[in-house]
């Protein structure tokens, strides 16, 4: 129903190794609950101020063309609903949740409904309104932007109609509906779910993980110690140059002098 896989109260060795962290199902836990346990809210002023420039300029750098070219990230698709927009820095890659069909359909079971807390939209058998809505948005409007010809092209390029370097992303992705699944005030939203997976994404976009072997070495000995080590070795190297140099310079003024004192005269 929330498309959310849950695990056992201690992941395998196989999980953690893979780097998937399953949220626990408990005894005698709610659904309702569990739920919230799954997606936490919080609040990033920064993006989520609809009329301030830095939160236009932080959704428009987020396009998936920009986070592929500048970042070297590449996107995967992935059926758990709590994993979307997940950045694995080592690997390079952001899971995307690809099953927009079934948040539409979410979206047009509660676009009449008035829906007050999660508890609500558990009892109709639906997602919050927002949480769809941000997951819907995030991939339409900021990651792969439809009006943008060439964001379009690439996400077009993921789904299983690609060809054979396609990764499998559902075709519906790029199918952008409004007036079957919004209401009026819904064009515009925060993001209270995954405002913090954004915010990572363009802090890797703003500073990038080291990918090749010399990026890392480079990376490692870019810290304070090592840019004072340089520093001070680059101030050694202008010691030594400038005293070679005035060395050279004084030869130079006494061969002169000489030359001065004892010209040569021909007979």
């Amino acid at each position: 129903m929330l498309m959310v896989t849950c695990g056992r109260g201690h992941s395998s060795a196989t999980e953690l190794e893979a780097g998937i962290n399953l949220r626990p199902w408990k005894d005698q836990m709610a659904l309702t609950q569990f739920f919230d346990e799954c997606f936490p809210t919080s609040d990033h002023p920064s993006l989520n101020d609809m009329n301030a420039a830095p939160s236009r300029n932080i959704k428009e750098a987020l396009a998936a063309t920009k986070l592929k070219k500048r970042a070297g990230l590449r996107f995967c698709p992935t059926d758990n609903l709590r994993r979307h927009l997940e950045l694995d820095r080592k690997n390079g890659t952001v899971l995307i949740f690809h099953h927009t069909a079934f948040l539409k359909e979410h979206l047009r079971r509660t676009r009449s409904t008035v829906l007050q807390s999660t508890s609500d939209a558990i009892k109709l058998g639906t997602l919050p309104r927002q949480l769809a809505l941000e997951v819907l948005d995030s991939i339409q409007k900021v990651i792969f932007p439809l009006d943008d010809a060439k964001s379009k092209a690439f996400l077009e390029s993921l789904t299983v109609c690609g060809g054979a370097a396609a990764a499998g992303f559902d075709p519906d992705c790029c199918r952008f509906e409004t007036s079957t699944i919004r209401r009026d005030d819904e064009y515009d939203l925060p993001y209270y779910y995954f405002g913090d997976r954004l915010m990572d994404l363009y802090a890797e976009l703003e500073n990038p993980t080291p990918k090749g072997g010399f990026e890392k070495w480079l990376q490692r000995r870019s810290n304070a110690r090592y840019v004072m080590l340089a520093t001070l070795a680059g101030v050694v190297v202008a010691i030594v140059l400038g005293i070679a140099g005035l060395c050279v310079e004084s030869y130079q003024t006494w061969i002169s002098y000489q030359a001065w004192k004892h010209p040569v005269t021909s007979n």
